[in-house]
Parts: structure tokens; C-alpha cells; sequence
């Protein structure tokens, strides 16, 4: 494919790098000079300098026969410009980066209908369902649900109580019909085999139907308290948002923290009920006053990366439960276990996820990325495509690609490694421990 990023930030640099890592045709686009000079060495792309929201530049540089347009710049106005201006020049698919919630709600058709823009990604409304999901399901840091939620892959981390512990994984007991696909340890995602021993403080990612999750995760950490109060660091739009699904729930107390005072306002105008303190400080101190050390989770979600990890350190320390911060700039991300808070979000990563789905092809219906740069896929199998009447390992180039479940028929399958084949129709969920090792839209499309 042909593909123009304009915007070269963290996103766009991380789309750009992907995509071009997947063998397609790249144009990044930025106007700052500076910053254009340095990735001119570090990016395999074409790296251009210019106003990506200029429909004469986008003209200049045959954003028409683009056949993707990915805007995501730190203004919404240019990324919807830009967009908008794609779409008329005869861009075949437009995506724009929207961060303000009175230019487009959710499930709002006006943009794709009447303007034309193919994708709109609210990457901090996103980032806060992720954490909220989290944060509501005891044991886990992670979860995601495919196949239309019928599967859940969580991330869960082992505590000293976990039965996993001295076992390998063929030795393990099930209390309900799960797939463990993978273990994350020292920031690394790997494959599991069936000779894999756990240790304590691995995360390992487990599949299983919707309904069987919640037990499945809270036997496997060993312990598992539900959440009934959560401190939540930053009142910026991850905050915000984060806090009134929180609330929606009606499972957990909220606290919120904020350091600018009229922000602080409007958050306690938009949450009644809700307990929301102007408090400028990140450290120790401060946060035990507030009773942090009594909080079931911590998550820091200011915008700064430095003040969110050192607020997640200090909230770790004091005893608080889940500890999570959000993360933008990806050298921090191996600090995330050095300081060993127990996960990291990445607002970067829920975008590219977005992006990257509408590149890989109809076939690839969701997608979840790991800080680790392990990717969890959910494919749709053709009739007639290459992997059918196979096992996904036994299928050519995908022997590193492993099945954490499959749908068949509205019913949720959870195979042992190598033992069962694909059929036509078949929704699976499959693990890569390496995006890119294996040609997922080759394999379960027809030709």
C-alpha cells in the first residue's frame, strides 16, 4: 500500500516505522524542519517537510493515489483538514486523530457519511476504557475482548499464590476451559509451550470465553481482590474520562487528583459525587495523605510521563493495588518495570492499533499490541484460504503464530497447541510474539 502520515510525533513516527517495517510505501510528513532533518536517518520512509493540511502541498505530493491517509498531528483541526482535503483529492481510505469530544461523539456516522473520513481514533477515550476494563476485572492489567465479546484475553500478573508456581504449564489445573498464549516477562512477550515453568511477578496472557474470565484470572494470580476504591492522578481527558466510566459502574469510589484548580472545577462540575481535590504534589507524602495506601488501584494519567511513572512509584510503595501509569514516549516504557509498577498504557499503541487494523486487511477484524511488540489478532477465515483444513502451525511462514481461541458456529473453542484445524468461517484469535513473522491476511483469505 501507499501510505502518507502527516504528523511526526510519537504516533506518527511509530505508524510510519511499522508500516514501513511491513514492506509498504511510506510518506511521513511534518513542518517542523528540525525534526524532519533527524528522522530523515532514522525512518526507512520518504520524510518530507510541509503543511500536511495544505490541499495544494497534499496535490504536490499525490495524496491521491494514496491508498491510505493517516492524519495524526496535535491539532484536531489539521488532522481533520487534512482528512477532508485527502478525501476530495481521491484518497482510497482517510484516518484522522480526534481528540476533542464536541467535534465528533462516539458512534458518530457524520464524519464517515457526510465528509468522508474513513476512521476517527479518540486515542485518550480509548486508552481510558482499556484501563477502566482493567481496573474492573480482579487480577488483571489488561483485558480485551474479541469475536464480538464472546473472548477475553487478559493480562494478569502471578503473585506468590499463584497455582502456575513450580508447574509447567502442561501440569497446570483448569478451573474453567482457558489458553494461556503467552508470558511477558522483564518487558519481553514470548510464546508459551507446554515446558514453560511461570514465576511470580510474570505477566501471562491468558484466553478464555467472556463468561469464564473473571475466575479464570483470579485463580491464575493467586489473588485477586476486587477494586472498590481507585485514585486516579491527572484529571486531563484520560482522567476524566477514565473516572466517569469508573463511576458508571457504580463498583468502585473514585478519587480524583488534579493539579491545576480550575480544571479541578470542572471535573467536580462534570462528576458530582465524586471526590476530586486540587493537589499539586506527586510525592509520598501527598499521596499518603490522601489515602492512597488504601486504594485498590492507582492510576496516573497526567501529562507528563515523568510525573505519572515517579506518582505510580510512590503509590507502589504506600501498598495501593494496581498501580498503572500512562506512558507517551516510548524510552520510558522499560522504566515501567525497573520501578516495578505493574503496567504501563500507551495512548501511542491504541492508535497505531487503529491504524495498523485498517492496513492489514479485511480479514483482520480487531487487534491488540503489546508494549513488548507482541500483537494479539482477530482474523476471519475464508473459505478456501490457505490455512483451512490446517492447524495455524502447520500453515507456511506461521509457525511462530499461535491460536488463543477459535469461534465456530457462535461457540467458543480453546484448542490445544496443533490439535485443531481451521475451517472457512472461522473468527480466531491468534498470538504473535513478533508483529510481522507471520502473513496473517495471506493465510485466511481466499485467493
Amino acid at each position: 500500500m501507499r501510505v502518507l502520515v502527516i504528523g511526526g510525533g510519537e504516533v506518527g513516527q511509530n505508524v510510519a516505522r511499522v508500516l514501513s517495517g511491513e514492506r509498504h510505501d511510506v510518506t511521513l510528513i511534518d513542518q517542523d524542519a528540525a525534526r524532519v532533518e533527524a528522522l530523515q536517518g532514522e525512518i526507512d520512509a520518504l520524510v518530507l517537510a510541509g503543511n500536511g493540511a495544505s490541499p495544494r502541498f497534499l496535490r504536490d505530493v499525490s495524496a491521491g493515489e494514496a491508498d491510505l491517509l493517516v492524519a495524526v498531528t496535535q491539532r484536531d483541526e489539521t488532522n481533520v483538514i487534512a482528512a477532508l482535503a485527502g478525501h476530495q483529492l481521491g484518497a482510497h481510505q482517510t484516518i484522522a486523530r480526534v481528540r476533542d469530544p464536541d467535534y465528533f461523539g462516539p458512534g458518530d456516522s457524520f464524519a464517515r457519511d457526510e465528509l468522508g473520513i474513513d476512521f476517527l481514533i479518540n486515542p485518550e477515550r480509548a486508552t481510558a476504557e482499556d484501563l477502566a476494563e482493567a481496573i474492573l476485572l480482579p487480577g488483571a492489567v489488561h483485558v480485551e475482548y474479541f469475536a464480538e465479546d464472546r473472548v477475553a484475553v487478559a493480562e494478569s500478573i502471578l503473585t506468590e499464590r499463584s497455582p502456575l508456581l513450580g508447574l509447567s504449564l502442561a501440569e497446570r489445573r483448569r478451573v474453567r476451559p482457558h489458553s494461556i498464549i503467552g508470558i511477558i516477562r522483564e518487558g519481553q512477550a514470548v510464546p508459551c509451550e507446554p515446558g514453560h515453568r511461570p514465576r511470580v511477578a510474570d505477566h501471562v496472557l491468558v484466553a478464555a470465553a467472556r463468561e469464564d474470565i473473571r475466575p479464570v484470572v483470579a485463580d491464575l494470580a493467586g489473588h485477586a481482590e476486587r477494586v472498590h476504591e481507585a485514585v486516579v492522578f491527572g484529571g486531563g481527558r484520560i482522567g476524566l474520562h477514565l473516572a466517569r466510566r469508573l463511576k458508571e459502574s457504580d463498583e468502585v469510589a473514585v478519587t480524583v487528583m488534579e493539579r491545576d484548580r480550575e480544571r479541578a472545577r470542572y471535573i467536580a462540575e462534570r462528576l458530582p459525587g465524586t471526590t476530586v481535590l486540587h493537589e499539586e504534589g506527586v510525592g509520598r507524602e501527598v499521596l499518603l495523605s490522601q489515602g492512597v495506601d488504601r486504594a485498590g488501584a492507582f492510576v496516573a494519567c497526567a501529562g507528563d510521563d515523568r510525573a505519572n511513572l515517579l506518582a505510580a512509584l510512590h503509590a507502589k510503595k504506600l501498598g495501593a493495588g494496581i498501580c498503572m501509569a500512562v506512558v507517551s514516549r516510548e524510552e520510558f516504557i522499560p522504566l515501567v518495570d525497573a520501578l516495578g509498577i505493574d503496567t504501563a498504557v500507551s495512548p501511542r499503541l491504541v492508535t497505531s492499533e487503529a491504524i495498523l487494523r485498517a492496513v492489514r486487511g479485511e480479514n483482520v477484524r480487531a487487534m491488540y499490541l503489546l508494549l513488548g511488540g507482541a500483537e494479539v489478532l482477530e482474523v476471519q477465515a475464508d473459505t478456501g484460504c490457505r490455512a483451512e483444513g490446517r492447524t495455524v502451525e502447520q500453515t507456511d511462514s506461521m509457525a511462530r503464530t499461535h491460536v488463543a481461541a477459535i469461534v465456530r458456529d457462535g461457540r467458543v473453542i480453546l484448542p490445544e497447541k496443533g490439535r485443531e484445524t481451521v475451517r472457512g468461517g472461522d473468527r480466531l484469535v491468534v498470538f504473535n510474539a513478533r508483529p510481522g513473522v507471520a502473513d496473517v491476511e495471506r493465510a485466511f483469505t481466499a485467493p
